[in-house]
């Protein structure tokens, strides 16, 4: 997740709090504070109850939502921001309950996981409702927010930067024919703008 570490590492007027299940990877992605809240023991049977016998969006428990607040008062937390939506739609108990503003950014998939299913799609309006901003990385993922019902009022455009000190600049010649020829991998989807 490395452009979320970028993200959270170049913020400078606020004082960033990591919430996560576990830490992976911390020699490539130094980063303090980090709070671990580890699954809880029925993680994988509420999981399955939720997802594969109610065919429901699965929602964090009462034990996990008060864990969960409890480290929002700890750490005095003002915002809340959300990495990704289908786990905003996982913390849609602590959304509704918590006092102060919620954020969720959209990142690609995240838009479509599940909408075939009327329950998730209905969960995911609720969500989108209940937060006070939402972020998404393109103007294609933007209208399918507002094709899902979101208030595009509520919905900003954050591009994602790249640290361009990061990559060392070579002069280049121009080629004899005059023909440039660029190669780029990645996915060529109208979803990633």
């Amino acid at each position: 997740m490395l452009h979320i570490y970028r993200q959270i590492t170049a913020l400078k007027r606020c004082a960033p709090v990591v919430i996560a299940q576990k830490r992976e990877q911390t020699e490539r992605f130094p980063f303090e504070p980090v709070q671990i809240l580890p699954k809880p023991a029925t993680h994988f049977l509420r999981r399955f109850w939720f997802r594969q016998v109610r065919d429901t969006p699965w929602q964090i428990s009462d034990a996990e939502l008060r864990a969960l607040l409890r480290l929002l008062s700890r750490t005095d937390a003002r915002l809340l921001h959300i990495y990704f939506g289908q786990i905003a739609v996982h913390l849609l108990p602590l959304i509704r309950t918590w006092k102060n503003p919620s954020i969720v950014s959209f990142h690609g998939a995240d838009v479509t996981v599940d909408m075939n299913k009327p329950a998730y799609r209905e969960s995911t309006r609720q969500m989108l409702d209940a937060v006070k901003l939402v972020l998404v990385r393109s103007e294609s993922l933007r209208r399918a927010l507002i094709d899902l019902g979101c208030d595009p009022k509520k919905i900003e455009v954050q591009r994602t930067g790249i640290p361009l000190e990061e990559f060392a600049f070579h002069e280049r010649s121009f080629p004899k024919d005059g023909e440039w020829r660029l190669v780029q991998a990645g996915r060529l989807i109208e979803k990633k703008g």
